[in-house]
């Protein structure tokens, strides 16, 4: 058994639900987590978590608010050095074998000073370590992501980087080493299989994209949305759903295909219940982008960057199900069991960790 203590991102549920459905194929190791927003709460009562600050991008009208965004970051800058204390006292006093960090900001300056075995698995990678198009639209929000990646997310040196989409890996750096994988798919997706549904899934990731709303307002088909209004309503054909992670998968599983932003972890799972995917990534976020970019290029939905979705759209997209679905069946394939074979063997052994 293994001691590990693992740094997760709390500002979304996606980094969080990846951690724990990897945690729980490793049931015979002890773990212990860092990360704040959500994720105190998502591990509370099974395993002790020392909360801290979250470095998170801010949104504003379906756009990345880039001001608003370096505030908040420049505050967490500030809390570096008391936090990465806390976190090295607890790496002294419970004397871990190594760490996992899924984006947390916090953890890799603590196992620099400490000198604890590293390891990186998160989506967020695919960035700097893989060669990929980059559109002239898209240059200024690459340009942003690189930077941020480079000052904020640049001390983990041995990445495991898991995404539904695998552009060729660069040669790594000297010092540094990127393993790709496919998609992590939690259990409790797997649990339910996909049925032929009428209903548009939405998920949004914050609720200020209205003339979306406003337009699937006009279509005759029902829609079923998270993510908009915490509560249980219904307005004309869409149904506003309150969160609740069965009753999303339910929806997911049995829609006709689905409308999100453009982050992985929800991506992957609706492509793993073969459910085409049309993306509205959120401007200036290239994350988003690059993921609804792949999901174009592979064939599996296609993505729109305009504030002024039409029902022309929609119904240009929908004559393209059956091509979309043939594509997804065709093409995704979940790899949670390479990621946690390789996961094994690095805690085995974590003199094979680059940088320990």
């Amino acid at each position: 058994m293994a001691r590990i203590l693992y740094g997760v991102m709390g500002n979304t549920n996606g980094h969080i639900m990846r951690t724990l459905s990897l945690v729980a194929r490793l049931p015979e190791h002890e773990f212990r987590f860092v990360g704040g927003g959500k994720v105190p709460a998502a591990v509370a009562g099974r395993w002790p978590c020392l909360e801290t600050p979250v470095p998170r991008t801010v949104h504003h009208r379906q756009r990345v608010s880039v001001s608003r965004t370096i505030g908040h970051l420049a505050k967490c800058h500030l809390a570096l050095p008391r936090v990465t204390r806390q976190i090295a006292a607890e790496i002294e006093a419970w004397q871990p074998d190594l760490a996992i960090c899924d984006r947390e900001f916090f953890l890799p300056h603590a196992v620099r000073r400490t000198g604890l075995p590293c390891v990186s698995i998160d989506h967020s990678h695919v960035l700097k370590a893989c060669r990929y198009p980059v559109p002239g639209p898209e240059k200024i929000s690459w340009s942003l992501a690189m930077l941020n990646d480079y000052l904020f997310y640049d001390l983990t040196r041995h990445n495991l980087i898991v995404s539904f989409f695998h552009p060729p890996l660069k040669p790594s750096r000297p010092g540094f080493r990127d393993e790709l994988f496919p998609a992590v798919v939690r259990e409790v997706v797997t649990r339910r299989a996909p049925s032929p549904g009428e209903h548009i899934f939405v998920y949004q990731t914050s609720p200020t994209f209205h003339r979306l709303i406003a337009t699937l307002g006009e279509l005759k088909r029902p829609v079923v949305v998270y993510g908009f209004h915490n509560q249980d309503r219904q307005e004309g054909n869409i149904s506003f759903r309150a969160y609740h992670p069965e009753r999303i998968l339910d929806d997911l599983a049995a829609s006709a295909y689905a409308v999100v932003n453009g982050g992985h972890n929800l991506l992957s799972e609706a492509l793993y219940y073969g459910k085409p995917v049309l993306c509205f990534p959120v401007r200036t976020l290239f994350e988003q982008f690059i993921n609804a970019f792949h999901v174009r290029s592979l064939g599996y939905g296609d993505y729109a960057t305009t504030l002024e979705p039409t029902p022309a759209l929609f119904a240009a997209f929908e004559e393209r199900l059956p091509a979309f679905r043939a594509a997804i069946a065709a093409g995704f394939r979940e790899g949670t069991d390479q990621i946690v074979t390789r996961l094994r063997e690095l805690i085995a052994d974590p003199r094979l960790i680059v940088g320990s």
